[in-house]
C-alpha cells in the first residue's frame, strides 16, 4: 500500500517516483544516507561484474550519477587510479535518464576508458 505521505512527495517532485523505482527490490540498488562535504545526501550504488554505477543525491537540482570500474575502486588491490569511467551531474530527473540511458558495461557502446574523477567521488580515502 503507498502512503499519502509517498503520494505527496512524488506528486510535488514527480522525478522522486524514478528514484523510488530505483530503490524497489529485485533492481540491485542500495541506498544509504551519507555525508558529502559536511552535508547529508542519500547515495546509491548497483554493483554488476566489473563496474559499480552510482548515484549522489545532494538536492532535487544537485545529483551525480556515475559509473565506476571495480578492479579500481574496491577490495584490498586498491589502486591510485580513479576508476570512473562515466560520470553526469545534473537534476535528479536528468541525471536518473542518463544514466538508464548508459549502455550494458559488456555493450561495445559502453564507457571502457578511465576519467578524472570530480570531488563528489571519494575513492581510497583520496579526493
Amino acid at each position: 500500500m503507498i502512503s499519502p505521505e509517498y503520494l505527496e512527495a512524488v506528486n510535488s517532485h514527480p522525478a522522486l517516483a524514478k528514484l523510488a523505482l530505483m530503490a524497489r527490490p529485485g533492481t540491485g540498488w542500495t541506498f544509504l544516507p551519507i555525508f558529502v562535504g559536511g552535508f547529508q545526501c542519500i547515495g546509491g550504488f548497483r554493483e554488476r561484474r566489473t563496474v559499480t554505477d552510482t548515484i549522489i543525491v545532494r538536492a532535487m537540482d544537485d545529483v551525480t550519477v556515475g559509473r565506476l570500474r571495480n578492479e579500481d575502486c574496491r577490495g584490498p588491490r586498491r589502486s591510485s587510479v580513479s576508476g570512473v569511467l562515466w560520470e553526469y551531474t545534473g537534476t535528479l530527473d536528468d541525471a536518473v535518464d542518463e544514466l538508464h540511458a548508459l549502455p550494458d558495461p559488456d555493450d561495445p557502446m559502453a564507457p571502457k576508458l578511465l576519467r578524472p574523477t570530480s570531488s563528489t567521488f571519494v575513492i581510497n580515502n583520496q579526493r
